[in-house]
């Protein structure tokens, strides 16, 4: 459930990984050529026992540490498909330190498919002294994307995947930050959590002036296989269309589709607040769900000392995303990290999402080099034997925020007690939103609020306009029985009957 993290283009994973390639005769690797082909694949390796990762680097490879495997750089002049800037170019990851598996990679270039072998010389090796007679990697550990030099006219990497599942995309204007993944398995239910991994790649073969950018990718772990389609155009907002066709093995306790994880360690909500010069530091600070003909749902991230676990469940799926919408550099104050400046992800349902709920998982921490946030979208029904395939499809948006039309947005969520009391009170703002309601100057909104699966009294409930940002500002106080331990809260704003404002949703742990 939780990845490591460092800077720049790493997206890290503790996972090991199955290598195929001592079946490569029988899986007919080199016969993918679309995902028709790649999806006959994923079935063959669903039928099969799954294998345990056969990871044989060279004991020199195998040791390096981070400070080692750092200076390991690839050339930017050997960059696959690197003729030409105007096209779309992939650079290789070196396996070593965490890094261990090695990865296939495949050229199709629409009617052949030639394997892309592990090459030494596409690399500088730094101030390190290789053996003599070293043993070379079977594979590289991943791969980034390079956009067209015409985009910003620089380089300009805009995709990573290295690591189990694991992939991130940066856009024009935001840097990298949460991750995304293939799948989760297992990640909540009981069960220890699997990590299957992509262990082969296909790169469709790109032309100057095409707009996506195609890889195929085959997903395969103890319990699962499956065969991937990502096609990927970077821009202000960086468009991520994913095709999928999963195949379970054995029955799993909990399959989690479009995963992605961030971090969270504390924010204008967290009490208390670690000893840290900056007011604020995560990746992330809300989970945002869309529902057909329902509501427009906020719900502000946070941490305690228990795992939070938040379940929402419908038939009508319409999007769900984590955003980052705090964007004021005086609220992180870190000039290395840049929180403010971290893509929000937004998943825009296609196909295969009917019934299911949209589920966040909240772990505590005490520091920023850990993800400690996952959301995903958990469908009721699952294959029950490996014949049984799961198709789904999604577009995956990296912007700077999926807007909720013309309601009014949630912006902060602060929280406290009250002076001289021990009553909790909430604070939420709110923009004006894009509805002409043509109402008298100091109309304000009626205010609902809802607490559930707790015993607590509301007090105080009210909205205020808020002169500063031409917005709303909401109040309400609970008072909460030395009994409860858990609420779940909802508020929103009406006029009479019609909703204006997202659904804000939290929940309290004491």
């Amino acid at each position: 459930m939780i990845a490591p993290r460092i800077s720049g283009s790493f997206v890290l994973s503790l996972c090991t990984a199955v290598c195929l390639t001592t079946h490569a005769a029988d899986l007919n690797l080199t016969e993918v050529t679309d995902f028709e082909s790649l999806q006959k694949l994923a079935a063959q390796v669903a039928q099969k026992p799954y294998q345990a990762p056969s990871q044989q680097l060279d004991p020199f490879f195998e040791g390096l540490k981070y400070d080692g495997h750092r200076q390991i750089r690839f050339l930017e002049d050997k960059s696959l498909y690197g003729e030409n800037q105007e096209a779309y170019r992939v650079q290789f990851f070196h396996p070593g330190w965490m890094f261990k598996k090695p990865v296939g990679f495949f050229n199709v270039n629409g009617v052949t498919t030639t394997q892309v072998p592990f090459d030494a010389s596409l690399f500088d090796y730094g101030n390190l002294k290789l053996p003599e007679g070293f043993k070379k990697p079977e594979g590289y550990s991943g791969f980034r994307v390079l956009a067209p030099h015409s985009l910003l006219n620089k380089r300009f990497e805009f995709m990573v995947f290295m690591g189990a599942s694991y992939f991130r995309a940066v856009t024009t204007e935001l840097g990298y930050g949460i991750s995304a993944r293939a799948v989760a398995v297992n990640t909540i239910g009981g069960k220890p959590e699997e990590f299957p991994d992509f262990t082969h790649f296909w790169f469709e073969q790109p032309k100057v002036g095409q707009k996506y950018f195609r890889v195929f990718a085959l997903l395969n772990g103890p319990s699962i296989s499956g065969a991937y389609q990502f096609d990927v155009s970077p821009g202000k907002t960086t468009d991520m269309l994913v095709k999928a066709t999963l195949f379970l093995r054995q029955p799993v306790e909990m399959l989690g589709i479009a995963p992605f994880s961030s971090m969270f360690w504390f924010g204008e909500n967290s009490h208390p607040k670690p000893y840290d010069f900056r007011p604020e530091v995560h990746d992330s600070d809300g989970l945002q769900i869309e529902v057909e003909g329902g509501p427009s749902i906020w719900r502000p991230l946070d941490v305690s000392r228990d795992l939070r676990l938040s379940v929402f469940e419908m038939d009508k799926l319409k999007g769900f995303g984590l955003g980052e919408r705090d964007r004021d550099f005086n609220n992180f104050q870190d000039l290395e990290a840049m929180y403010h400046r971290r893509p929000a992800v937004w998943v825009e349902p296609i196909k295969g999402f009917s019934k299911g709920s949209v589920v966040l998982v909240e772990l505590s921490t005490g520091e920023e080099t850990w993800d400690n946030i996952v959301a995903m979208w958990r469908p009721t029904e699952l294959p029950k034997t490996p014949a049984e395939p799961l198709n789904f499809e999604y577009r995956l948006a990296w912007l700077e925020e999926q807007l909720p039309g013309l309601l009014c947005k949630v912006t902060d969520t602060r929280r406290g007690f009250v002076m001289k009391k021990d009553d909790h009170e909430y604070v939420v703002d709110f923009t004006k939103g894009g509805m002409k309601l043509e109402k008298p100057a100091d109309w304000v909104p009626e205010l609902d609020v809802v607490v559930s699966n707790g015993n607590a009294k509301v007090l105080d409930k009210r909205v205020m306009f808020n002169r500063e940002t031409g917005g709303w500002r909401a109040f309400f106080k609970l008072d909460v029985p030395d009994e409860t331990n858990l609420l779940e809260m909802m508020c929103e704003m009406k006029d009479g009957d019609k909703v204006i404002s997202e659904r804000w949703m939290y929940q309290w742990r004491r």
